[in-house]
């Protein structure tokens, strides 16, 4: 019986995809590169900034790698997204049911995001005031998943058995961090990746759409 869920934050609680695109246009822009669509920001987001600024700057590049230039687009990004960071984030139709429906059933709730951590501890207390136990985005302590840390971390802190909880999440990464830990995994096919992408990294449970994740959550 699942008794912790832990959710990922971008493409899964929250659609968060114009909000990052603006902010690292915003970096794009001050450094003299061609700007990204929303869609190329979907498509490059889930692994942290960096790799997001990385992947936004290749797209400029007929060849060769962004190297140090990474580094100065986080830093427009950050002074960006600061003040940007709920503009147009909202969350997923049905979400905030679901959610007051796992807590009604005395299911612990937490967020691992691979989100920056001031960013996501922010987030969360905009849309989710006082939902979740537990929220923690990449930080010296927690490091970016596929890296367990932040999944032990959250059990260690709630008291949650690892085989009893669940990671909820729309990207590989999140599919593998429940693997390394042995809890188990939903792959959600509303957020930033196909299917088959999710397949391919492991994933073999998935929900279709937010409204079936607590009857998911439950039958685990």
């Amino acid at each position: 019986m699942i008794n912790l869920a832990v959710f990922d934050l971008d493409g899964t609680l929250l659609d968060t995809v114009p909000d990052l695109t603006a902010a690292m246009n915003y970096a794009m822009d001050r450094m003299r590169r061609p700007r990204i669509t929303v869609e190329q920001g979907r498509a490059y987001i889930g692994n942290g900034i960096k790799k997001f600024a990385e992947r936004a700057l290749r797209a400029s590049y007929e060849c060769g790698e962004p190297g140090e230039e990474a580094d100065e687009a986080v830093g427009y990004f950050k002074l960006y997204y600061a003040d940007h960071l709920t503009d147009h984030t909202r969350p997923y139709p049905g979400i905030e049911d679901q959610l007051s429906k796992l807590r009604a059933a005395g299911i612990k709730l937490a967020v691992l995001s691979n989100k920056y951590d001031s960013a996501t501890a922010f987030i969360i207390d905009r849309f989710f005031p006082h939902v979740f136990e537990c929220v923690y985005g990449e930080s010296e302590i927690c490091k970016r998943k596929p890296d367990p840390a932040g999944l032990l971390l959250i059990s260690e802190k709630t008291g949650a058995d690892l085989k009893n909880t669940v990671m909820i999440g729309d990207s590989v990464t999140d599919v593998q961090v429940a693997l390394a830990v042995g809890a188990h995994h939903i792959a959600v096919e509303w957020g930033y990746r196909k299917r088959s992408v999710l397949e391919a990294g492991g994933a073999r449970v998935f929900a279709p759409s937010p409204d079936c994740l607590f009857d998911i959550i439950t039958s685990l």
